[in-house]
């Protein structure tokens, strides 16, 4: 959010927080609504005197003075208020208040409405004159505010501003966000994932192991389980490997379909054949 200092406010607060008051800026609607009314309060004149917390129309919102200090926006109550300024006319009716402009006024007021309730500890209500008279925390209309202590005559944000549709705005935006969905869980790798080609296992080799490649034959059905493991690759090895290039001979390494050494893909096609993918 951009901040534009207003030139006119009192520094500090103190007394806290309790209401939130809902203005409008009896100007046009347009894209730069927020920026020119913030201009205006940083250059106004000693015959004003003037300022709000922050200035919102349809596609922006400027801060205009900070929470923590008096906005001159409300006499009665500045002192305990926040004020915020919205683009259009107190003389709107219901329906212009929720044309497509407005409602995306509406919703960036909303927006912030919603933070400072929770900052502040302000429910989410409308508060009525004798309400707000009686020192309740909410959200009142200039025009509440002028009623409760007739200090202006103001009558913003008019009489068809739609309090029902910006305050389930307001609550939308202070309810809890829902959390993301969790990422999709990796899927674990199978326990029979096949350990790199053992690159010089060969017949009546004991280095590397064979014991890898004889689970593999005994679990593809090209060698008889009941024959003992061993880190050898003996004739049984032999056989077992024979058989399975005899059935892919792609995978035999030169020549011979009964060629007895296996190469890298025909490694993990066994594999493959024995665990699955």
């Amino acid at each position: 959010m951009d901040f534009v200092q207003a030139k006119w406010y009192g520094p500090g607060r103190t007394v806290p927080i309790r209401v939130i008051v809902i203005h409008d800026m009896e100007a046009p609607e347009g894209p730069l609504t927020a920026e020119n009314i913030a201009h205006w309060f940083a250059t106004m004149s000693a015959d004003s005197k003037a300022s709000a917390h922050v200035c919102v129309d349809s596609n922006s919102a400027v801060r205009c003075v900070a929470d923590g200090d008096r906005a001159w926006h409300a006499p009665g109550a500045n002192s305990d208020g926040l004020g915020i300024e919205l683009a259009g006319y107190a003389r709107q009716s219901r329906g212009e208040w929720l044309d497509q402009y407005s409602k995306g006024v509406l919703d960036q007021a909303a927006r912030i409405v919603a933070d400072w309730c929770q900052k502040h500890n302000i429910p989410a209500r409308k508060l009525s004159v004798a309400d707000l008279k009686a020192g309740q925390r909410g959200i009142v209309g200039h025009r509440d505010v002028s009623a409760a202590y007739g200090q202006t005559d103001h009558s913003d944000p008019g009489p068809n501003f739609p309090w029902d549709h910006f305050l389930s705005r307001v609550s939308a935006h202070m309810a809890p966000k829902k959390p993301a969905p969790p990422s999709p869980s990796k899927p674990k790798p199978s326990r029979y994932t096949p350990p790199a080609f053992p690159s010089g296992l060969k017949p009546n080799s004991s280095t590397p192991s064979a014991k890898s490649l004889q689970r593999a034959l005994k679990a593809a059905g090209f060698m008889n389980k009941s024959v003992p493991e061993s880190d050898n690759y003996g004739p049984k090895t032999q056989e077992g490997v024979g058989l399975f290039l005899r059935k892919y001979p792609q995978y035999a390494a030169q020549g011979s379909t009964w060629d007895v050494a296996i190469g890298p893909k025909g490694w993990a096609h066994l594999f493959t054949l024995a665990y699955g993918k």
